[in-house]
């Protein structure tokens, strides 16, 4: 059986995982600090015998070999997450060198209609993470729900795993979830993948017709006036190669006046 090292009692857990930190920042929403955490159900190497679980007092902490995941049931603390953009994981990960670059803390997060959205952080480096993405942009949608969208006032479940990539069944590592939070990442004018920045990645979402008005002139003079810019904005030089992608947008811009006719 899988060693639990609980510290406190099962009241004590259910406070340790709030809706809002005592004085936390505007716009951040503690999902949970992963103090005396509970799971409802583990699965592959995180349910076998030689997995080690600590849970508490300033972590949820696995040590195993392989893929392995929980199931967890968040809906009675009543998170009240509406109007963050970002999910965001503070994660510990340790293991052999062999496992450097490729363990893959993953979260995901259901809501009341059934929309199952999967936050991936795949090929991470050993050592300590404050990994971010978009709500509206998860890794992959295992379920729409019927209502679109993730509500992030009506989480009812949580699952957590870890993904070793290339290391497989090597050896063993240790992930360590220390706070799962809500928060809301400003956004400039240009930044459609919604991580904080203006930069190539949301040009090739332009140039793919992913941006608000998908092909518009608009939506790409709006990239080229802020591209390099990271919220809050404050003006940045530019990347190397920006230069040439300024320029390229320019010509694809042109191209689509003299198309229209504008």
């Amino acid at each position: 059986m899988a060693m639990y090292k609980i510290r406190t009692s099962l009241l004590l857990a259910a406070c340790g995982v709030a809706t809002m930190h005592a004085g936390a920042l505007q716009g951040q929403t503690l999902i949970t600090d992963f103090n005396t955490f509970f799971e409802n159900e583990l699965y592959a190497s995180w349910a076998s015998l030689d997995a080690v679980i600590d849970s508490g007092p300033d972590s949820y902490s696995v040590t195993a070999t392989g893929y392995g995941s929980n199931y967890t049931y968040i809906g009675a603390l009543g998170i009240l997450g509406a109007g963050n953009t970002h999910v965001e994981l503070d994660v510990t990960l340790s293991g052999p060198p062999e496992a450097d670059g490729l363990l893959g803390p993953i979260v995901t997060l259901v809501d009341a209609d059934g929309s199952n959205y999967n936050f991936a952080w795949y090929g991470q480096l050993l050592g300590h993470h404050v990994l971010t993405q978009s709500v509206s942009a998860p890794t992959w949608i295992s379920a729409p729900g019927t209502t679109p969208g993730l509500d992030l006032d009506n989480l009812l479940h949580m699952h957590l795993q870890l993904d070793p990539g290339g290391f497989g069944t090597m050896g063993a590592y240790t992930v360590a979830f220390n706070n799962l939070n809500l928060i809301e990442v400003p956004t400039a004018p240009g930044d459609f993948d919604e991580d904080g920045d203006v930069d190539g990645a949301d040009f090739l979402i332009w140039q793919r017709g992913g941006s608000p008005l998908p092909g518009s002139v608009d939506d790409l003079q709006a990239w080229q006036a802020n591209f390099g810019t990271t919220a809050p904005l404050i003006a940045a030089a530019p990347e190397p190669g920006a230069i040439g992608l300024i320029l390229l947008a320019g010509l694809f811009a042109l191209r689509l006046r003299r198309f229209t006719g504008a």
